[in-house]
């Protein structure tokens, strides 16, 4: 039966060649980075953004898949496991139903949920990988867009029912949350994606992939960036008051809302003015220390083999295998024989929440904090937070879904950003201030803008100077405009790395890069139980949190700056000798830095 499961994702793998194979030839010859033409790097993202979304529903499918074998092989192996895949059943709401048939008689051994009278009838073509599953042309049952799907092995033949308007649903939905700036999954009402030409818009940026096993032509574009971007939270100033000076008494002395307060530091809102307004009219103010607009910020989301030894046990989640390249390439395989990280290293994810009921994260999220609220509601509405997370940490060895960089540390949930993954500076700063009180021993800030903010500055440096890692991402522009707080000294910056170990098109460069990650097609956990594709450097910050979490799990005794020259230190060199402001110290490798 592991020979089938082989076989099953050899289709995953055939695509994830046939996309390297393209990438390569189509981007990398033309990468000389920062010489893009904006034009070129809106084409590459629209790309970017395609193959993303194309692997995403190759991964649904992938797991339909996966989820039949193992049905199957439970109730070969027991038949008393039928109750068990009946609630397994009525958990995966795109598959309808499930057959057992016996051959050659094609007696029914064992069926549940919805089938079509003619199933194996439905069968017309196989897949177009090689491999012995068989489909069925997509069709419209009562109003919803359905398939079959089926393979036969030997004496047995098993069918399933899929439903398509799911898949077809689900992906439109995350591309309606994809940003034309290159911060992937960010809401932009710019972008089109259509499974069929008539419905696209179609032009010369336009990005267009084949779907063979759903028959579908995806078709992904968006215009040029020509928007002016809300850099502040209009009519909001952050204010640092006098000591002697009491907050709400000073907000209605200057007829403004209270909209929040840390201590002597308050957001005060006039949505009749400008920022830049009510700074002046108080540029005099002698109660005022400081004040500054409430910056928004984003999230920033846009093979070496191992040469350590092998761990006993291999992760034996189903996606580990053929998808999660990334953690391979880090040289993971043997660090986990080491320190699979401790449950006295907790880590923030300072992010747009975390998915609660996630199968993957719910034994992992110990605590969380929302900065809006300030309560313990931290459900992630946009998604980036959950993907983030899994990454870093998802449940591992379950048999399900994907493998995490660490298995046992601990996961404090801080929502910062709202449901199109925007947050400011002072609600940054009210998670970063949470986390370091609850314990958090690294925070991951899979976000930033190129504000300077000294409300979020001071954050950091509390949590740095209560020894706290802090690892953030450089950003998705390609550009070597600093962003914060990737660009604080007190910060390991995090830039993105592809399959083939070079810099990412998309990632931001300068001299306060510190090192690099994987951040392209990042497969990872997502509200709703399902998994996807993503790419940018928010994906690549949290492997290097990881990392991080694994370093101080094998000897709590590091400093944060011990662990920022572990990491730096050992990273493999892939551009220019020594320090390089495209790749700083280099790639990062678990291996090495859990040994140095």
């Amino acid at each position: 039966m592991r020979a089938i499961y082989r076989l099953a994702l050899l289709s995953s793998i055939v695509l994830i060649v046939v996309l390297a194979v393209w990438y390569r030839s189509e981007h990398l010859n033309r990468i000389a980075y920062p010489d893009l033409q904006t034009s070129d790097q809106q084409q590459a993202f629209n790309e970017q953004q395609a193959e993303d979304l194309v692997m995403t529903i190759e991964l649904f499918l992938s797991q339909v898949k996966l989820d039949l074998l193992h049905w199957e092989e439970s109730l070969t192996n027991n038949q008393n496991e039928a109750a068990w895949i009946e609630e397994e059943l009525n958990n995966h709401a795109h598959i309808d139903g499930f057959a057992s048939y016996e051959l050659p008689s094609e007696t029914l051994i064992y069926e549940h949920g919805s089938l079509p009278e003619d199933s194996i009838d439905k069968f017309q073509r196989q897949s177009t990988s090689g491999d012995q599953w068989l489909y069925s042309e997509p069709y419209t049952s009562r109003g919803t867009k359905k398939m079959v799907v089926g393979l036969e092995n030997d004496d047995e033949f098993f069918i399933s029912e899929v439903d398509l308007s799911f898949v077809e649903h689900y992906v439109k939905e995350l591309a309606s949350l994809s940003d034309n700036n290159g911060n992937f999954f960010i809401g932009n009402s710019g972008l089109d994606l259509s499974f069929s030409e008539s419905e696209a818009t179609v032009d010369e940026l336009s990005a267009r992939r084949k779907i063979p096993e759903l028959k579908w032509d995806l078709y992904l574009s968006s215009e040029l960036e020509n928007t002016t971007k809300e850099e502040m939270k209009k009519g909001e100033v952050v204010v640092v008051l006098a000591e002697e000076v009491e907050p709400e008494k000073w907000a209605e002395d200057h007829d403004v809302f209270l909209l929040d307060q840390m201590g002597k530091t308050v957001v005060v809102r006039d949505l009749t003015k400008e920022a830049d307004e009510m700074m002046n009219q108080w540029d005099h103010d002698p109660s005022v220390k400081y004040m500054e607009p409430n910056y928004n910020f984003k999230k920033q989301t846009s093979n070496k083999a191992s040469t350590s030894s092998k761990p006993i046990d291999l992760p034996n989640d189903e996606l580990y295998d053929f998808y999660q390249w990334n953690l391979k390439q880090m040289n993971l395989e043997g660090v986990w024989n080491e320190t699979q990280g401790s449950e006295g290293v907790p880590v923030a994810i300072v992010d747009s929440g975390i998915d609660p009921e996630h199968r993957d994260l719910q034994e992992r999220v110990v605590k969380g904090y929302n900065a809006f609220e300030n309560n313990e509601s931290y459900f992630d509405d946009n998604g980036h937070g959950t993907h983030v997370a899994g990454i870093f940490g998802a449940v591992t060895n379950n048999e399900d879904g994907i493998a995490g960089v660490t298995w046992n540390a601990p996961i404090l949930a801080v929502k910062v950003l709202d449901d199109e993954a925007i947050g400011n500076s002072f609600s940054i700063a009210e998670g970063i201030y949470w986390a370091t009180d609850n314990g958090a021993k690294v925070i991951n800030l899979s976000l930033g803008d190129e504000h300077d903010s000294e409300v979020m500055y001071e954050a950091i440096r509390y949590a740095y100077d209560n020894d706290v890692v802090l690892i953030a991402a450089t950003g998705n522009d390609n550009v070597e405009t600093p962003m914060y707080p990737a660009a604080y000294d007190e910060v390991l910056a995090v830039g993105s790395t592809n399959q083939n170990r070079e810099r990412s098109f998309f990632s931001n460069f300068g001299d306060h890069t510190d090192v690099t990650a994987p951040g392209e097609h990042i497969p990872s956990t997502f509200p709703g139980g399902q998994y996807v594709m993503m790419s940018g450097t928010s994906m690549s910050a949290p492997h290097v949190a990881g990392i991080a979490s694994l370093i101080r799990s094998q000897d709590e005794d590091l400093t944060n700056e011990d662990v920022y020259e572990k990491i730096r230190v050992t990273a493999d060199d892939i551009g220019p000798a020594g320090f390089d402001r495209y790749h700083g110290y280099g790639m990062i490798n678990a291996s090495e830095a859990m040994n140095w």
